[in-house]
């Protein structure tokens, strides 16, 4: 179904999806629907044309998408303990050597996924479309921009403007929860727009480990200098 979608035109795409969902029970349009315009990378606009034309008379869709994500290991005292699987996902991220992933749920707009990225492995610098919340589950990172190379860690969220050219590594196995807006399918070749190392420099032309407190114009001198978390590694 999606590979006669792919080699239609847009207005004929959806064409074939609207026909091929009429066949499916109402139960299974929508969820069908969302997953085929996710991977396709459509507006919610062009979601939601797809859908009303498809809904019976006297029949509502759902607002609601929800899916589980942790294990409820209960409480421990005022403390909420969840239990997260450190294991790579069954879906590669697009432009990326070792980076796994599980789709959680998409509006075809926004959309979460949770990403495992093995140790010394990672993002090149890229942008994308959007933006992105990265909830940090667990295993220790890093995120640079701007001149700078941070740690992340288990607790933490943190976002960077689509537009601004960043790249996320793992020091150890490293998982995040991602939330985006516009969505983009973990393989889709539209997830994320490489960029030239370059682009992390800072104003002055050089980036910063603040792991390693070693700062070069490059990728290169960083590892030179002993710092191995560059991200010029994921490239």
């Amino acid at each position: 179904m999606t590979e006669t979608a792919h080699s239609l035109p847009v207005e004929e795409t959806i064409d074939v999806l609207r026909e091929e969902l009429r066949q499916l029970a109402p139960a299974e349009r929508e969820a069908k629907a969302v997953q085929l315009l996710s991977v396709l990378g459509r507006a919610k606009a062009t979601q939601a044309s797809v859908l009303a034309s498809l809904e019976e008379p006297g029949i509502r869709r759902s607002p609601l998408l929800i899916c589980d994500w942790a294990a409820d290991l209960g409480l421990d005292g005022t403390t909420q303990q969840l239990g997260i699987t450190m294991a790579p996902g069954p879906t590669r991220v697009s432009k990326t050597a070792d980076a796994t992933g599980r789709s959680l749920l998409s509006s075809g707009h926004v959309g979460a996924d949770i990403l495992h990225v093995p140790a010394g492995s990672g993002f090149a610098p890229h942008t994308h479309p959007g933006d992105h919340l990265l909830f940090v589950l667990a295993g220790t990172g890093t995120i640079a921009v701007a001149g700078e190379i941070v740690e992340t860690r288990p607790g933490q969220v943190y976002m960077v403007e689509g537009a601004v050219t960043h790249a996320v590594g793992a020091v150890t196995d490293h998982m995040i929860l991602a939330v985006g807006a516009p969505h983009r399918h973990l393989d889709s070749p539209e997830r994320q727009e490489l960029t030239a190392y370059t682009a992390l420099l800072g104003d002055l032309g050089r980036i910063t480990c603040r792991l390693c407190d070693i700062a070069a114009s490059s990728g290169e001198e960083l590892a030179a200098n002993g710092c191995p978390h560059s991200p010029h590694r994921f490239g």
